[in-house]
């Protein structure tokens, strides 16, 4: 495989990655909720002028709960394609994967104020 085949490869793989994200923003009311939280948390970060391991540290929870939605969002969508009518197994797999989302949520929900709450008492 030449070089130029191979990047032009690697630039469709992303480009295709960059059209699931805005896919994602576009169907989903929590991807937007989720894109509202992830700006107020950077605009107050720097704000604030948080240290790196603050920033690294709400970069890890932002980027969990992000990739936790996305992932519902999928296993719900094929769940939902696989079998349209109601299932209890379907009901539990989709549940357990909405339960991650909260607890990636919840995380970062606590991250923020360990961090935040300090800063603005300040």
């Amino acid at each position: 495989m030449s070089t130029g085949h191979y990047l032009r490869q690697r630039a469709r793989s992303f480009m295709f990655a960059f059209q699931g994200i805005a896919a994602f923003l576009r169907s989903e009311p929590h991807a937007r909720i989720h894109a509202v939280a992830t700006v107020l948390v950077i605009v107050v970060g720097w704000y604030f002028r948080l240290s790196a391991n603050q920033w690294i540290a709400l970069l890890i929870v932002t980027g969990m709960v992000w990739i936790t939605e996305m992932l519902n969002t999928v296993i719900e969508k094929i769940m939902d394609h696989l079998s349209p009518e109601y299932h209890p197994q379907v009901k539990w797999i989709k549940d357990v994967a909405a339960g991650a989302v909260l607890v990636a949520a919840i995380v970062a929900a606590v991250t923020g104020f360990v961090i935040f709450v300090p800063v603005l008492l300040k």
